[in-house]
């Protein structure tokens, strides 16, 4: 039978503890049906499964023991800040979610003029990317940071020295990956629907960032995520 995997915030430090999460234990008691003696895994961001056991559960809280622990052998090639226009709530959400599941390490929303949102549920999208985590395999969670403008990412100093924009008439990415194979941290960024305006096209250039191309099509802002990420990591 298969062996459910949960992240915890809290570092697994000892083989026997307590959760505190009343989401997650509601969730163990109402949707699992958990019990004494049911089994879980548990990861903390740490690259660490640990195969625990349920040894209390009540209504606001539980306890675990741990009997076994594996690394996780899921590493992305490369550390990924995807940088992402906001687009429509499910279109974002869409995006942080399989970019967690192919790898991405990083999702920066960015605002843009084309952009037709100016917010997001933030604790929604985290809660997205742990259950894809979750779901994936991966031994860790993706960091989300807050909306930012796209200068005031460069401003502070968080992104990678290799940074690309994604542009129609870029230069093609097979191309440019091509003498890049030792680069292991990319920073991405991705347009809304309508693109990069020429304002922003000019503000990459001037901060010397190559403008890709994925291809002659349009893609939809979700379709260029997904595939750039594929790319970078697969």
């Amino acid at each position: 039978m298969r062996i459910h995997r949960f992240y915890i915030s809290t570092p697994i430090t000892d083989k026997k503890f307590d959760i505190s999460d009343r989401e997650l234990v509601h969730q163990w008691r109402s949707v699992f049906r958990y019990n004494v003696g049911s089994q879980v895994i548990l990861f903390d961001g740490s690259g660490v499964d640990y195969v625990c056991m349920i040894t209390s559960i009540r209504n606001l809280g539980a306890s675990v023991e741990v009997f076994s622990e594996k690394n996780t052998e899921l590493a992305p090639r490369r550390n990924i800040y995807l940088c992402m226009a906001l687009v429509k709530k499910d279109n974002f959400e869409l995006i942080a979610q399989k970019a967690t599941e192919l790898g991405v390490n990083h999702i920066i929303p960015i605002l843009c003029e084309h952009s037709e949102k100016r917010k997001l549920n933030m604790e929604r999208l985290k809660k997205i990317t742990i259950e894809a985590s979750e779901q994936s395999g991966r031994g860790d969670v993706p960091t989300i940071y807050e909306i930012m403008k796209i200068e005031e990412i460069f401003q502070k100093g968080i992104l990678p020295q290799e940074k690309i924009a994604l542009h129609p008439e870029g230069e093609g990415i097979h191309k440019y990956l091509s003498g890049l194979n030792s680069v292991n941290s990319f920073a991405v960024f991705i347009g809304p629907e309508g693109g990069f305006s020429p304002k922003e096209i000019e503000l990459f250039k001037s901060y010397n960032i190559s403008v890709i191309s994925l291809g002659s099509q349009i893609l939809r802002a979700e379709t260029a995520a997904i595939a750039t990420a594929s790319i970078l990591l697969i």
